[in-house]
Order: structure tokens, then sequence, then C-alpha cells
């Protein structure tokens, strides 16, 4: 009796480059200073593959700088985070899968042992257009579009260097959309425009989609902690 023969074949690429750049201070141990850089290609490539899917390749890279100072009673951490990635699924059009930009600044007077008065700012912002679905036809940002800033003066609890837990009272955000076309839309309009394109997409469409729109969910590790 002939058997029917199902061929499954999967093939995943994966290459991850990571550099690190080490700490480095000055004569007079007042900066230090270093990052991170990691590029990530990943492909996938499915052939009769019973539970379904679709071919896929995507490239994504990030970079992580910071650059402390410390002399004295005071304080000046800075951080700046850089990602962008694109993603194509099949025969659709290449999309962002990830675009940020992300600067924060906090200084710091020291009060007493482990609180210090500070004051913290932070900006957010992407570096490229992107756009409710592959035919990119309608733009939903662009760099400062939006772009947030943050300001806030608060106290900084740092009972030692590898944890800080910053309490503000007093905060300000800005937030600027430099496209006058997509400042003018009311929330109504942006609104259905983004349901439009959810509608269109498939599953891992959709997750792709709403990490572009909502960001990322990240948790802050000291750099003590990685060196």
């Amino acid at each position: 009796m002939k058997k029917d023969v199902v061929k499954l074949c999967a093939v995943f690429l994966l290459m991850s480059t990571a550099a690190v750049v080490k700490g480095q201070s000055d004569t007079n141990k007042l900066w230090k200073t270093g990052g991170t850089v990691n590029i990530n290609l990943t492909q996938v490539a499915l052939s009769n593959w019973a539970s379904g899917g679709e071919n896929s390749i995507s490239a994504v890279g990030f970079v992580n700088l910071f650059a402390n100072y410390k002399k004295g009673n005071s304080t000046w951490d800075n951080t700046l985070d850089m990602g962008y990635g694109q993603i194509k699924q099949g025969d659709r059009n290449w999309i962002k899968s990830d675009d940020r930009i992300e600067l924060n600044s906090k200084y710091g007077y020291k009060a007493s042992k482990s609180w210090y008065y500070s004051a913290l700012y932070n900006f957010k912002s992407q570096f490229a257009m992107g756009f409710s679905d592959t035919t990119e036809t309608t733009v939903i940002s662009d760099f400062m579009a939006p772009g947030y800033l943050l300001g806030a003066i608060g106290m900084d609890y740092k009972p030692h260097e590898n944890f800080t837990l910053f309490i503000s009272p007093l905060t300000a955000k800005l937030t600027v959309v430099n496209i006058q076309a997509l400042a003018n839309e009311s929330e109504e309009e942006k609104k259905a425009v983004i349901t439009e394109a959810w509608q269109g997409m498939n599953a891992s469409e959709r997750m792709v989609f709403n990490k572009i729109i909502t960001g990322g969910f990240r948790m802050g590790v000291s750099q003590k902690l990685m060196t």
C-alpha cells in the first residue's frame, strides 16, 4: 500500500551581532561612558508546512549609549536608545517592525545619604515615516510627528548604585506633530485610519502593527549589573 508522503521543510536562520563598548572614565573619574550595539538578521523559510505560516525576513538594529557624570554632591546620568527594524512577510512589501529614539537625562544634587533633589528630561520620537499598511499610502507617523518632550522635578532615591527610584510631584509633557495634516485630524479620524488598517491585517501583521503604535515595554537595568 502506497503511503502519502508529506514533506515538511523549515529553515530558520538567525544572525545576531552584539558589541559592547566598555565603560571609560577620564583621569579624574568624573565621567563614565559606554554602550552596546546589537544587530539581528532573521529569515524563516517554510515548504509544505502543515501548520501553515509564511516566509519572512527581518533586520533589526539597536544602540544603547550612556554617559554618567559624578562630582561631589552632583550627579548627571544620560542614556540614549535608538532602534530601527524592517520585516518582510510573504510577497508583501517591507514594513517597519521597530523605530524609536529615546533620550533620558537626569541631574541630581545630594540631599541626604540616599536622597537627591532631581530634575529629569525625556525625549521620544522615531526616525522614519510609518504607514497604516504595506501599500504605504497613509502616513501615520514620522520624525517629530509625534515627538514627546517630558520634564519632571522631584526626588531620586538611590540606596546604592544598582537601584534608583524617581518620585516626581511636578511633571510637564509636550507633544509635537510637525506634519500639519496629521495635527489637523480629529481623534475620530485618527481612530478610523488605525481601525481600518487593523481589520485588513492577519495575526502576525497585527502583532507588528500593535508594537509600532503602542511602543515597547522595557525594564531598566543598571549598567553596573551588566559589567
